[in-house]
C-alpha cells in the first residue's frame, strides 16, 4: 500500500531508500533525540531504517514511517510515524521527529492532524496514543494543539544518556479530534 497524504503546506509520503541521509541525520542529532532516546550506532539505525522501508501491514504492529516535505519546494521537514497498537481496540500510536531548522513552524501539528485524519478514515481508529517525555514542552504543545489529553505519567520511565525522565501518556479519541477538515 502506497501512502501519500497532503495538508495545506505539506506532503507526507512513504519512506524510500533515498531518504537514508535525512533519517540518519535526525536520529544522530542529539538535540532532536534529547527527550526520545540515546543516540544509537549507525549500524543499528540502518537496520531500523531498512525495516521501515519495507511494505507496511497495519496489523503487524510495525511503524509506518512517512517523510514530511514542504509542498512549495519539496524540502525535507522530518518524519512522522503511525503504528497499530491494538487491532481489536482500534488503537494506534503516533510519533514525529522534525529537523531542527524546520522546528517552530507548526509542521509537526499539521502533519499529525493529517495522519490522525487518515488513520480515522483508512482504519476506523477509535483512539490514538502518544508517549512524550515530561520535559519535552514543544512536543507536549503539539499533542495538546491536536487535541490529545495527558492521561498519565510513568515516573522515571526512560533513561537517556544516564538521566532518568518521566514519560507522559497522551490519548486522543478519534471522535474528539481536531480535524484538518473542521
Amino acid at each position: 500500500m502506497k501512502t501519500i497524504l497532503y495538508s495545506d503546506r505539506l506532503q507526507l509520503r512513504d519512506l524510500t531508500p533515498a531518504d537514508w541521509p535525512n533519517f540518519l541525520r535526525l536520529h544522530l542529532d542529539e538535540g532532536v533525540q534529547q527527550y526520545i532516546r540515546s543516540v544509537d550506532t549507525e549500524a543499528n539505525l540502518k537496520k531500523c531504517f531498512e525495516q521501515r522501508i519495507g511494505p507496511y501491514q497495519f496489523e503487524s504492529g510495525q511503524w509506518l514511517s512517512l517523510v514530511i516535505e514542504r509542498l512549495d519546494n519539496q524540502q525535507f521537514v522530518g518524519l512522522i510515524g503511525f503504528r497499530c497498537d491494538d487491532v481489536t481496540l482500534k488503537r494506534a500510536e503516533v510519533g514525529y521527529l522534525v529537523a531542527p531548522e524546520q522546528q517552530g513552524n507548526g509542521y509537526a501539528t499539521e502533519s499529525l492532524r493529517a495522519v490522525i485524519d487518515w488513520g480515522a478514515l483508512q482504519f476506523e481508529m477509535h483512539k490514538y496514543i502518544a508517549i512524550c517525555c515530561d520535559e519535552n514542552l514543544a512536543s507536549r504543545k503539539v499533542l495538546e494543539n491536536v487535541g490529545f489529553v495527558k492521561e498519565g505519567t510513568l515516573r522515571q520511565h526512560t533513561c537517556i544518556n544516564q538521566q532518568w525522565f518521566d514519560d507522559c501518556y497522551f490519548g486522543l479519541l478519534t471522535s474528539q479530534r481536531v480535524s484538518l477538515f473542521s
